[in-house]
């Protein structure tokens, strides 16, 4: 992942656990995680190791850590580095998610390497919306969630995000429903 994953990671730690904690808990890295450069890319296994260590010595479940991480990516990146793209990504939550692919194919035009997930979205006429998940790495469906979550707050949608379908037991892809709230 990039840094810049890695940097909002231990952001989100610090803010929501507190900096010395984290400091004190990441001793237990065979790295420094606040070496990050934002536009350069790392091992996954090193961000997947901050998430492991944070969650062992903060008493933290890795699926609460992560659907926080989740939702503090939408919150600042919304706002700071991405702001551009997010406005120019759709005006609503469904044409949004509709066009994270290509917000990502933008992303790869300046991140060489990247291999981001990939969506589908649909409505059902019952007031959900679907979104199929397909990505490489593994593990990573709580972060989803955030991630969803975050843009319903984003877009001001009252909604509940659950996990529908794991790839883990019925294929290649997870699938999340948001179900819209009347």
């Amino acid at each position: 992942m990039y840094g810049l994953v890695n940097k909002l990671v231990v952001a989100t730690i610090e803010r929501h656990y507190g900096a010395d904690r984290w400091r004190e808990a990441s001793r237990a890295l065979p790295f420094d995680s606040h070496r990050y450069v934002a536009m350069q890319p790392y091992d996954d296994d090193e961000t997947y190791a901050i998430v492991a260590t944070a969650c062992s010595h903060l008493s933290v479940a890795a699926a609460d850590l992560m659907r926080l991480i989740g939702r503090d990516w939408v919150a600042h990146t919304s706002r700071h580095e991405y702001r551009e793209l997010f406005a120019f990504s759709g005006p609503d939550l469904y044409t949004f998610i509709g066009n994270l692919n290509n917000l990502h194919a933008t992303l790869g035009n300046q991140m060489p390497g990247l291999r981001p997930p990939s969506f589908t979205v649909r409505r059902e006429p019952v007031g959900h919306i679907v979104v199929g998940y397909y990505s490489h790495r593994a593990g990573l469906a709580p972060l989803v969630i955030g991630l969803l979550e975050g843009l319903c707050e984003h877009f001001g949608v009252r909604a509940t995000v659950r996990h529908a379908r794991s790839r883990v037991d019925e294929g290649d892809h997870d699938e999340f429903c948001i179900e819209l709230e009347p």
